[in-house]
Parts: C-alpha cells; sequence; structure tokens
C-alpha cells in the first residue's frame, strides 16, 4: 500500500504527461516553445520489430472498455500482472496501490549487468465517453480513456512480450504500469512505496500519444517538455442574507470576482509573455437562490509555469491577493495549494538514445521535434532517482484533430507498433545482448605433423 501523504484534492487534475531531473536541471533557462512544421509522416526508413500488433490491439480495446481511474485500477492491473506472469516475468503488485512492476532478465544478466526502466500510466479519466458507436466503448458511467493510456500499457505489454520470447538483450528490464498519472500522484505513490529500493535502472523512459503529431512520427526534444502543475482551491466565507439587502451581508459572489480578475492582472503584469505561463481559475461554486446572497463561495484552478521563480511568485499571489481582498470585504478565507507534478525535464544522453532508437524505428525525417507544453506529467518524480527522457507518439492520421481529455478521442491503433517497436528498439540499443566468440578453429602445433 502506498504511503504517500500527498493526495490530490478531488478536481484537480494534471493533464497527462513527462520527465525532471534535479533542482539544479529545471533550473536551467527555458528554451522557447519550438514549433512542429511536419503535417504528415515521411516515407519511413525504419523498421518496425515483429511486435504482436493483433495482440496488442485486442488489450488495447479491452483496457478502453474497461477504463478505471485513479487508484481504482484493480481488474487492469491483475490483467497486466497476469499477461507478465504468463511470459515468464518475474512480477510485483500492490506497488504504489494498484500499480505493477514486471522484471525481465536478458543472457547473463548479473548484479552489475546495465538495466532499464520503461515506464506506463494505466488509469483513466473521469469523463463520460461521447461516442455512441464504438464497438469497444467504456462499459463504466463517467470513466473512460481519453487520455491514450489504454494505448500505452499496450504498447509496453507488447514490447514486454516480444523481449521475453527474443531475449536479444542483456541486462534487467523494468516494466513500470504506473497508477493514477492524471491525478498527479502515481509516480510518487510508488516511489513511496520503496519502488527505488529494489528498481536500479541506468535510465527511465517514458511515451505519449500526441494527437497533434501525424501517425508514424516520433516527438523527441531535449530539457523542458512540460511544465510545472499546481493546483489550487480557495475558500471564501462571508456573511449570507436576502440579496434585496446587500448591505447587510458580504458579498462573497463579488469577492470571488475580484480575486479573479486580480489574479489575471498580477499574471499579467509580473510574469513574461516569453514564458507562457497560464493561470486558470476552472471552477466556482456558490449560491442556492437567486433571491439569496451565499455564505460562502469556492475557487479553484492550476498554475503552469516552466521556471521555478514565477511559479513561487504565482503561488504567492495566489496566497496575497486571495487574503488582501478578503481582509478587505471583512470576508474569512482558506488558500489551499498543491505542487502537483514538477516540469519534466528530459536529459541530455537519454534524449540521444530516445532520438537514435526513434530514427530506428520511423526513419531520420519522421524524428521531429516534440512540441513543449503546458500539461503536466508527473513521469518527473520518477527522474530524480535516473535520468530519464519521454517522447510523444504520433497519432493523426489526417483529418479534424481530436485532442487529449476529449470525449471523443480514441487511440490510433495503428500506432500501436510503432510504439512497441520503439521500446524493443531502446532496449536492445542500451542492452545490446553481447554473444561469445566462436570456438578458435584447434590446429596442430608446427612439428607435431604426421
Amino acid at each position: 500500500m502506498a504511503k504517500s501523504g500527498r493526495r490530490l484534492v478531488s478536481g484537480f487534475l494534471a493533464a497527462a504527461f513527462f520527465t525532471a531531473a534535479s533542482p539544479a536541471a529545471i533550473a536551467q533557462t527555458v528554451q522557447a516553445p519550438q514549433a512542429v512544421v511536419q503535417q504528415q509522416a515521411q516515407p519511413s526508413t525504419g523498421v518496425k520489430k515483429s511486435v504482436d500488433v493483433p495482440a496488442m490491439t485486442e488489450w488495447r480495446q479491452d483496457f478502453h472498455k474497461h477504463p478505471e481511474t485513479a487508484f481504482g485500477e484493480a481488474r487492469t492491473a491483475e490483467k497486466i500482472d497476469s499477461l507478465l506472469r504468463s511470459w515468464g516475468l518475474e512480477t510485483h503488485t500492490n506497488v504504489g496501490k494498484t500499480g505493477v512492476v514486471g522484471i525481465l532478465k536478458g543472457p547473463n544478466a548479473g548484479p552489475n549487468s546495465p538495466s532499464i526502466c520503461l515506464r506506463a500510466d494505466i488509469d483513466a479519466l473521469p469523463i463520460t465517453e461521447a461516442s455512441a458507436t464504438l464497438p469497444y466503448k467504456s462499459e463504466t458511467p463517467g470513466k473512460m480513456h481519453a487520455c491514450g493510456h489504454d494505448g500505452h500499457t499496450a504498447m509496453l505489454l507488447g514490447a514486454a512480450k516480444y523481449l521475453a520470447e527474443t531475449k536479444n538483450f542483456t541486462g534487467t528490464v523494468y516494466f513500470i504500469f504506473q497508477p493514477a498519472e492524471e491525478a498527479g500522484n502515481g509516480a510518487q505513490a510508488m516511489i513511496d512505496d520503496g519502488l527505488f529500493k529494489w528498481v536500479h535502472c541506468d535510465g527511465i523512459y517514458g511515451m505519449h500519444a500526441w494527437p497533434s503529431l501525424p501517425a508514424g512520427s516520433i516527438g523527441v526534444a531535449e530539457g523542458n517538455i512540460t511544465s510545472n502543475t499546481d493546483g489550487f482551491r480557495i475558500t471564501i466565507t462571508g456573511k449570507g442574507g436576502h440579496a434585496a439587502y446587500p448591505a447587510d451581508n458580504i458579498d462573497v459572489i463579488q469577492l470571488a470576482a475580484d480575486i479573479v480578475t486580480e489574479l489575471h492582472k498580477y499574471k499579467d503584469k509580473e510574469i513574461p509573455t516569453e514564458e507562457g505561463a497560464v493561470l486558470a481559475v476552472t471552477t466556482v461554486h456558490g449560491g442556492e437562490a437567486f433571491n439569496a446572497m451565499p455564505e460562502t463561495v469556492s475557487l479553484a484552478g492550476t498554475v503552469r509555469t516552466f521556471s521555478g521563480a514565477s511559479q513561487d511568485k504565482l503561488e504567492k499571489a495566489v496566497k496575497d491577493i486571495s487574503a488582501k481582498l478578503s481582509a478587505a470585504y471583512g470576508a474569512k478565507v482558506e488558500v489551499q495549494y498543491d505542487r502537483l507534478a514538477a516540469s519534466v525535464y528530459n536529459s541530455h544522453d537519454q534524449t540521444a538514445n530516445a532520438r537514435a532508437a526513434a530514427a530506428d524505428v520511423v526513419g531520420e525525417g519522421n524524428v521531429v521535434v516534440f512540441p513543449r507544453t503546458m500539461a503536466g506529467e508527473d513521469f518527473s518524480a520518477f527522474t530524480k532517482y535516473a535520468p530519464g527522457a519521454y517522447v510523444a507518439l504520433g497519432q493523426n492520421a489526417g483529418g479534424p484533430k481530436t485532442q487529449l481529455h476529449n470525449p471523443n478521442f480514441n487511440f490510433n491503433d495503428a500506432t500501436l507498433e510503432t510504439g512497441a517497436s520503439y521500446w524493443v528498439d531502446l532496449v536492445e540499443r542500451q542492452l545490446p545482448l553481447v554473444k561469445p566468440a566462436a570456438d578458435a578453429p584447434k590446429t596442430t602445433p608446427p612439428g607435431n605433423q604426421p
């Protein structure tokens, strides 16, 4: 069971995705976002692996049909564990409550052999699927795989199956199936359960489906890929009463509106535009009757930044502006501010490894720039323990793009082969199997000729 005391308050969702390194690395100057020019994949010169595409498709659609949200992925975890064990992997379950880790050792693997960690997130979102015709649409009301984690899970399983059958590598591969990415604390829950006390890897790698990139491409970039992701909740308590006598009340609705306005003013004035920071108030709850001023109002929202300085400024602003305006109104205020996921930082060597594997699979022309995103990803928690790289798997096959977290989103099964092949190539590149040299032919020493 997870021992994490940092559970995300209901309603805060850290959108899904990538890696952070050390605080020093994160504090580096953030580069400006780079535009992705390529609109469709180029003819591929890469080579796919003989991964089991029909099986991956079946698994992916089964996961899609039976979505489970943060820390409730019991059926998903059981299926993952069963498949891994059927291929001969050592498995560890209930890591971070519902996480699963599979361990596969290559020929002659020893305590000093190289190792690698591959991670996939397994949770769904609390979203009602819009499709009425999809044959494998969600059977769980109010839940669906709207972020591609069903595909992530299927591809990592496909890679595990292939590597277990071929064992064309040396050392150890750790397959990490992480729960609760969308809640922003699943990675930390696994860590709190002691993951890195028995998992020791030279590098950790992740992947995410990316609808804005063409199918057949893989996005790679070094440095900060995702934003620091924070969530806040502001609860204001005033004095309710009849709306006909506002002077007798403390107008928490107006106070809430003033707080929202001042927060946006502060962000626009104090945070440089080129940093691309986001402060968004996303929920407002208060009042029940049209003729009664409410006693309380609650606001919730998110802050997204790339620099630590901007993150510090905006956290302080949320607290200070809320306190100052509430005091002016004579109201009480409580502010909860949570730093949910650090910016994902792709380390230099691991990014180079990822780029080389991607080029092997899709060809150099289809390895594109991973566009920096304001989405958040708790994969960054893992990279405090091992350097990592996170890549984007193109999904778009032409036509309108259905973005992540949309009730119509559906992972593109045609890309399963690419994703699983990338995992396999990455392992075989980083953990190459060194075959023993053939015995030299025996010769008769000189002077001993018959």
